[in-house]
């Protein structure tokens, strides 16, 4: 006779119970799992995801939710019933993976800070030629702003509060570090081949890059319609791409005499 699971295996998978993909219920008994009479459904243990899987996973749609809502709502204004539903899972889940609202929150900001410089990183920037590499940086950046609007508009909501979350993540130095340090490389090979100019900033880079990739995604509306300029219209799109790298360009490399 098969005793009966403990509180550790009914814990691992219960992590399942919020993913819309998975089976409401079920137990692991020596090997086998046995699912909900309910659900009607038996599925061997090798055709399912791990614990570990589905636990990411489930933590990565709290995290989107959580992006959704801190950005349309600000942190004030957002509300865990809202994340928990639009990740399609039970609140308590929030508590279990993050804790209460602010923990929520900070997990949020320092996702979003660390996807858009995951995405830069698949670039392999030090394999390319220097402006090159500054090129293909801004590219992704101009081209993660417009994609991810959701987190041009988190980034206003947290200076809005005067970064006072943003300090108190446990990644800052290391985001820090992931924002300038390649720019900083990239221009110190640019330097060294004697093309770029002496004494360049990272800071100065990245504002740049920064400034004209999100300014057009978080003034587009109020461009709309005082000035009616569509600044993500296809046409001021490529110009403006243009105009970054164009004036990336100036800022970096020599005058040719």
């Amino acid at each position: 006779m098969k005793s009966a699971p403990d509180h550790t295996q009914w814990q691992a998978w219960g992590h399942f119970s919020c993913l819309r993909c998975v089976v409401r219920w079920r137990a692991r008994i020596n090997g086998d799992v046995v699912v909900s009479e309910q659900q009607g459904l038996e599925t061997s243990l090798s055709q399912q995801p791990s614990a570990d899987a589905a636990s990411a996973d489930m933590r990565r749609a709290l995290l989107d939710a959580g992006k959704t809502e801190f950005a349309n709502y600000g942190y004030d204004g957002a509300r865990l019933e809202r994340i928990a539903a639009k990740a399609g899972c039970a609140k308590r889940m929030l508590y279990y993976y993050f804790g209460n609202k602010k923990d929520v929150y900070l997990a949020v900001i320092e996702q979003s800070y660390s996807d858009i410089r995951e995405s830069e990183e698949q670039l392999n920037l030090d394999a390319l030629e220097p402006l090159q590499a500054l090129h293909a940086l801004a590219q992704r950046s101009f081209e993660y702003h417009e994609q991810n609007r959701e987190f041009t508009r988190l980034v206003l909501q947290e200076n809005f509060q005067g970064g006072e979350m943003l300090g108190q993540i446990s990644k800052t130095e290391l985001l820090r570090k992931a924002a300038l340090e390649p720019i900083e490389r990239i221009l110190q090979r640019g330097v060294a081949q004697g093309l770029f100019k002496d004494q360049l900033s990272a800071v100065d880079v990245h504002y740049l890059i920064s400034a004209l990739s999100g300014f057009r995604v978080d003034h587009a509306a109020t461009w709309h319609s005082l000035l009616q300029v569509d600044l993500l219209g296809e046409n001021l799109r490529a110009r403006h791409l243009q105009l970054l790298l164009d004036q990336l360009g100036a800022l970096v490399c020599k005058e040719q005499g």
